[in-house]
């Protein structure tokens, strides 16, 4: 009787799982550079572990996935994070699913006030799978564990950083050498990487260049000159060495521009010196990645064998001084005139070398007006040899991205009353198949097989079933349990018929709420809707929008159903 009256009680306790609150779940997953993909962290198995955590908890309701692929912990200052933030103000989300706590942040009070008070704000749900800590059942000893480990992880980033901003600035001061690749004109010592040596290919070209510059010819000038006379730019001939880097990964010889030669020629390095932390960063301190001043630069004096003289290092300074000087000399006398910002940033490329549109300011004769033009800059610094003069006013620009993302929202609202009456036509159609009959009784039946299985295991915990006869049993009743789901799967599809679409929808639809009744392009605007542009030499404009995989596949929804209600 007892193992009777405990199969009752599991009947019951299945009954009220299957009322259980839904939860629009957001996965969240975060791959910081240091993490460099291995092991669990990586993506990949981040996401399986997630997407198998939401498929064993049925009132978890997977509508979305976040990656934010390369960024730190300790900071907030994530796009996809953000983006994720921006839905559940939405109300689009209101739960979160991460691998453990350290995914979520490394910064201890950053962390912790996300937890204990932005998610009772929002009445969001937090849950961290390995750390087994779940806001809607968390405990005092839970939250102190969350606590404690979120203060153990703010420890570590800091701690890996203090240690390594150490170790890199005492080689620094020693005069180390720890760039990546060695300075044009250098080579690295192979019994010390972090020594230079004289490349005898390459320094010859730099002392041609200081000769050059000292003798009155511009950067502009050099530039021609080394091009004309086929000398591969530094950037070519690390490609040629085999050396791809994110500047050289182009389907084009990469020529001398004046950014490299203006870089060279204020270079101490070829005096034997080194100039060392131009850029910096500081984790522990909460500072993120800038360039500094030169009074931050680490200098060490007499490192490495000059290329060139220290008197005609001098020289050349004082005509670049002079330069700048007659520079601003010039400026200033346009101020009065307007001036524009390039909103598109890295997204607006040259479509035939690739190079981001250069946004140019232009005088009418009258000196009255300014005229706003989207210029090719490789074919501005280097003519046909570089690239074709592509060119598009920035006033044409700005009306067709606008007018392209206007469309776009049309269609996409169209499309989503279009899939939500379609819907609706194919719910009525089963009701009329008995359908629903159907579904409720099929649930029953798979309440009352997971109720005889969990009686089984009480039978054999007790002594009243052997091991072989749980196993064959348990075997049996599986199956069934099994077929039960398939069938009420297929039976309730229409529940979740563009499932896999939500995610777009879901960011199409927030970027509608907040943009669809703007009046021209903006740079928030074109940051949320662009991915990337590229302008071709016949005048044409390629846009490629955010999330268009997904709305593709909410179009084929679309043309799906219609089919199906026809």
């Amino acid at each position: 009787m007892a193992r009777v009256s405990r199969k009752k009680q599991n009947t019951v306790q299945t009954q009220v799982d299957t009322s259980v609150r839904i939860w629009k779940t957001a996965l969240y997953v975060r791959l910081s550079v240091e993490d460099n993909g291995k092991g669990s962290d990586s993506v990949e198995n981040q996401t399986a572990l997630l997407d198998e955590y939401v498929a064993n908890h049925p009132g978890l309701n997977k509508v979305a996935i976040f990656i934010d692929n390369g960024y730190t912990g300790t900071d907030f200052l994530r796009p996809e994070f953000n983006r994720m933030m921006e839905a559940v103000q939405a109300e689009l989300i209101d739960c979160i699913v991460v691998k453990d706590l350290s995914r979520l942040g490394r910064n201890y009070i950053e962390t912790s006030q996300f937890i204990e008070k932005i998610c009772p704000f929002y009445g969001l749900r937090f849950i961290a799978v390995n750390d087994s800590y779940d806001t809607a059942t968390v405990t005092s000893e839970g939250q102190l564990s969350a606590s404690l480990s979120n203060i153990v992880n703010d420890y570590y980033a800091k701690d890996i950083s203090r240690k390594v901003t150490s170790a890199l600035q005492a080689k620094m001061e020693r005069g180390d050498y720890i760039g990546n690749y060695a300075p044009y004109g250098y080579r690295r010592d192979p019994e010390n990487k972090n020594h230079l040596l004289v490349d005898p290919e390459t320094a010859p070209i730099v002392q041609q260049i200081f000769e050059w510059r000292a003798a009155g010819v511009s950067y502009m000038g050099i530039n021609k000159k080394l091009n004309d006379a086929g000398i591969p730019s530094p950037s070519q001939k690390k490609f040629d060495s085999g050396i791809v880097t994110n500047n050289n990964r182009k389907d084009r010889t990469i020529l001398w521009n004046k950014h490299k030669i203006t870089e060279i020629l204020n270079d101490i390095v070829y005096i034997g010196h080194l100039a060392q932390k131009k850029g910096s960063q500081c984790l522990y301190s909460g500072i993120p990645y800038h360039i500094t001043s030169e009074d931050e630069w680490i200098i060490a004096k007499n490192t490495h064998d000059p290329i060139i003289s220290d008197e005609l290092f001098e020289k050349v300074q004082q005509i670049n001084k002079e330069a700048v000087e007659r520079t601003k000399a010039n400026s200033g006398k346009y101020d009065h005139l307007p001036k524009a910002v390039n909103i598109y940033g890295k997204k607006f490329v040259c479509a035939d070398c690739g190079a981001v549109m250069k946004l140019t300011r232009s005088i009418s004769t009258k000196k009255d007006k300014a005229y706003f033009t989207f210029k090719c800059p490789t074919y501005a610094e280097h003519g046909a040899r570089g690239c074709s003069d592509i060119k598009m006013r920035k006033g044409d620009l700005d009306e067709a991205v606008f007018a392209f993302i206007k469309a776009q929202m049309d269609v996409f609202l169209d499309m989503e009353s279009t899939i939500r009456r379609l819907l609706a036509m194919k719910k009525s159609k089963l009701k009329q198949n008995n359908t629903v009959q159907e579904i409720r009784a099929l649930k029953q039946k798979l309440a009352h097989k997971q109720s005889l299985l969990s009686g089984m295991y009480v039978d054999l915990k007790e002594g009243l079933l052997s091991q072989e006869e749980y196993g064959h049993h348990r075997e049996i009743i599986g199956e069934d349990i099994r077929a039960l789901e398939l069938k009420l799967s297929e039976l309730e599809s229409v529940k979740t018929e563009t499932e896999e679409q939500i995610t777009g929808e879901m960011k199409w639809k927030f970027m509608i709420q907040r943009y669809y009744d703007a009046t021209e392009i903006s740079a928030d605007m074109a940051d949320a809707f662009i991915e990337s542009m590229k302008l071709h030499a016949d005048g044409s404009l390629e846009i490629k929008l955010s999330y268009m995989d997904e709305f593709e596949a909410l179009t084929s929804t679309c043309e799906r159903l219609r089919k199906e209600v026809a």
